[in-house]
């Protein structure tokens, strides 16, 4: 009870105020006021439209793996901008002309209190996957850490975000929970192959023949940076190491990996370049922590 006679001791007063300010006001005058109104919320939704359309064509959002869920998003707030507008610019107009809307905004108070109180966490799940999705944070496929778990992101919506851990356990956490994000998807992986090589073998003719067979993945789309040949890296007593490196996105250096392996074996055999017998295979070692 306390609560409506508040909410309707405060609709009231809102409603004098409005009052008051076109009391003076003769017949032509509130309909100069009237026209002036519906004037501006028309300007208003057409450059909220104008803004929104822009953004949505520019080539930074449409590059943006969550595009068409953006879209979306956009044209519910664009929708309940709209109706948000309109509705004030009735209660406006119904006041020009002396019209109680006390009873409209008593109503209108009491039902937002209402969701306020009983759905607090729904709207801030609701804002929340609102900012990731428009943000950008994350999308559908990317291997991120949220709350110590770490997995591939299976559906984000905007009540929660499902990930699916390596140990193929689905975690299901609301948006509001969700305070930092690390996006491991995007970040530039550096990737290193070590091979040896006899000590007999010329390291000159050896980055000479490699840095051949290599110039073919330069152009590789895969590629962000490299590969790169470091030349002799290691010296020991019967072989010596090379290292190359090249950098990439998450989850696409696996491939060229195999590719390069098979080209620098593929050039010491052809070039009859000897590798130590004792560790006649190639050795990579991934740093996983090494960002561009």
């Amino acid at each position: 009870m306390n609560l409506e006679k508040n909410t309707d001791a405060v609709a009231s007063e809102a409603d004098k105020a409005l009052q008051s300010t076109f009391a003076g006001l003769g017949s032509w005058q509130r309909l100069a006021v009237v026209a002036a109104i519906i004037i501006g919320i028309f300007i208003i939704l057409q450059i909220i439209d104008g803004f929104i359309n822009r953004q949505l064509n520019s080539e930074k959002i449409k590059a943006k793996g969550s595009y068409n869920r953006i879209v979306t998003l956009t044209n519910i707030i664009k929708k309940i901008l709209k109706i948000t507008l309109i509705f004030v610019g009735i209660t406006i107009i119904m006041s020009v002309f002396r019209i109680s809307i006390a009873p409209i905004l008593a109503t209108l108070g009491v039902f937002s209190l209402a969701i306020g109180v009983g759905a607090q966490s729904l709207v801030k799940d609701f804002i929340n996957g609102f900012f990731i999705i428009f943000e950008d944070q994350y999308s559908v496929g990317d291997l991120v850490e949220i709350n110590e778990i770490e997995g591939i992101v299976e559906d984000l919506g905007l009540r929660v975000t499902k990930i699916r851990d390596f140990s193929k356990i689905l975690h299901i956490i609301p948006n509001s929970n969700i305070s930092v994000v690390s996006n491991k998807q995007r970040a530039n992986v550096r990737t290193r192959i070590d091979f040896y090589l006899d000590n007999s073998s010329d390291p000159t003719f050896v980055e000479e023949k490699i840095n051949e067979a290599l110039k073919k993945y330069k152009d590789s789309k895969e590629l962000i940076l490299g590969p790169d040949l470091w030349g002799v890296t290691e010296n020991g007593k019967d072989a010596y190491k090379m290292s190359l490196v090249y950098y990439t996105k998450q989850g696409q250096q696996y491939e060229l990996e195999y590719a390069i392996r098979s080209e620098i074996l593929k050039t010491m055999q052809r070039e009859n370049i000897k590798m130590p017998i004792v560790r006649n295979e190639l050795i990579k070692r991934e740093d996983d922590n090494a960002l561009l």
